[in-house]
């Protein structure tokens, strides 16, 4: 559910810190992940599966893979 998922870290697939999930862009196609970075700017992140790559709420961590924009 979308509140479970709000104030998640977000982390690459070395661990480290992207940021915190803030908000949930409901697109229509896919959900879009609004994440604030630690220098504060916004990190789009695409729900779709191959990007988010593991939810883990015990942690309070969500690991992707972030796509590559030409």
């Amino acid at each position: 559910y979308h509140h479970q998922l709000l104030e998640l870290r977000v982390v690459d697939e070395q661990g480290q810190l992207i940021g915190v999930l803030e908000e949930i862009l409901q697109t229509g196609a896919n959900d879009v992940y609004v994440v604030r970075a630690p220098e504060g700017n916004e990190v789009l992140i695409p729900a779709i599966e191959g990007v988010v790559l593991e939810v883990n709420l015990e942690r309070g961590e969500m690991k992707v893979r972030p796509p590559e924009w030409g």
